[in-house]
């Protein structure tokens, strides 16, 4: 028997975490005769594209989908859907979310992202008067503190507020996200389940392997530190660890509007930046690297700086990988280092220099980085899509 048709409204296919879950997700859930249509806006100029048909999803056009109607499964691209601002584009994309839903008339709509979770909800709220479906939404991560000002962080949080009171099921993607929601007022906290990002996991190279094609050098103790370079993130502290510890070298990994002033910040600290993306003689920042899961295990720890994190894909890649984890001891990242995984949590007061101390005492232990290894690889089974899918498909069920 045919399970629920889904569609899957994400803000953009650009390479990141959500991208990534939504792909592996349409095909765990065709494995389970669950039909899904993966909807997306188009990604920037800023941004790469993370092709769902390059990973075995069939494109469609939206006339295409249109003409299936119920039988449309795939992905389908919606130009006018972008991410930030755009009042303009949001109507339109509302809707051409019309159309597809009207056409598909689907049993589940299920929205991931602040901007597809407005627009996406908004179309299937009003859908819904014609057409009976479960709505569902999934937080991973949020933007409603510390990336705006006052002003729009309470607007976008009274938005957030509005959309929850018709959706059926909220979903957060780590225990301490749905924390923090229920604490902005979203919603009360026993509305929202936790499920855990679905993280396709591609075979880790050795170490040797991945030291050569980065042309990183076998010796030295090198830490790494992944994502977007963009203010929550606070890749500069970073940077001030690895500038502070004798023998510890230090890569950069992603690229973001914060390129510049991460540059500066590491001459500061360094005071001989070079100008060609290396800072000092230790700490590099490196762009993008593409496969980035598999090239991990070339360094010794994964550092996890941010402010806070929905549920951090790259700490589970690093357990997979068998590289030690560090982080500060804030939303999402401790979810992962001590709840579901391991590895070092490090008070955010401390700073730096804690994380330059978990560094040091990693870098002198052996048996602390086998310990830290082993306890990750046995958190992995959590994060398999197949699992994630699985549990999905049984809360569709539930709010139909």
């Amino acid at each position: 028997m045919s399970g629920p048709r889904v569609m899957r409204i994400l803000t953009r296919p650009n390479v990141g975490g959500p991208t990534r879950q939504a792909i592996a997700l349409w095909h765990e859930h065709r494995e389970l005769a669950v039909p899904t249509l993966l909807v997306t806006g188009r990604v920037d100029h800023t941004e790469d594209v993370l092709s769902p048909a390059d990973h075995g999803v069939p494109r469609l056009t939206l006339a295409e989908a249109i003409g299936l109607g119920e039988r449309a499964t795939g992905w389908v691209e919606v130009p006018e859907l972008v991410r930030g601002i755009a009042p303009f584009g949001d109507l339109a994309a509302g809707r051409q979310l019309a159309r597809l839903l009207r056409s598909l008339r689907p049993d589940v709509v299920h929205t991931h992202t602040s901007k597809a979770g407005a627009v996406g909800r908004r179309a299937a709220h009003a859908a819904r008067r014609s057409h009976a479906m479960a709505l569902v939404h999934t937080f991973h991560g949020h933007v409603l503190r510390d990336y705006f000002g006052r002003a729009l962080s309470e607007l976008l949080r009274r938005g957030e507020r509005r959309r929850a009171r018709t959706t059926d099921r909220l979903l957060a993607v780590s225990p301490s996200c749905a924390d923090e929601l229920a604490a902005l007022g979203v919603a009360s906290r026993d509305r929202f389940a936790v499920v855990p990002p679905a993280v396709p996991l591609a075979p880790p190279t050795t170490r040797q392997a991945a030291r050569r094609e980065l042309a990183l050098d076998e010796q030295p103790f090198r830490a790494v530190a992944v994502g977007r370079l963009v203010r929550i993130k606070r890749h500069e502290d970073f940077v001030a660890a690895v500038a502070s510890v004798d023998g510890v070298f230090g890569d950069v990994v992603g690229e973001g509007p914060e390129r510049a002033r991460l540059l500066a910040a590491a001459r500061e600290i360094r005071g001989d930046g070079d100008g060609d993306g290396t800072v000092g003689p230790r700490v590099t920042l490196r762009g993008g690297v593409p496969h980035i899961a598999r090239l991990l295990p070339a360094w010794d720890a994964l550092v996890l700086a941010s402010r806070r994190e929905g549920c951090p894909l790259v700490a589970v890649e690093a357990f997979a990988a068998g590289v030690p984890v560090v982080g500060y001891d804030v939303p999402g990242v401790r979810d992962v280092l001590t709840g579901w995984g391991g590895g070092l949590l490090v008070p955010e007061r401390a700073g730096p220099a804690g994380l330059a101390a978990a560094l040091e005492r990693l870098r002198h232990s052996p048996d602390l980085r086998a310990e830290c290894a082993a306890a990750g690889r046995a958190a992995l089974d959590r994060f398999r899509p197949a699992a994630v899918a699985r549990e999905l498909l049984e809360l569709y069920r539930a709010a139909l």
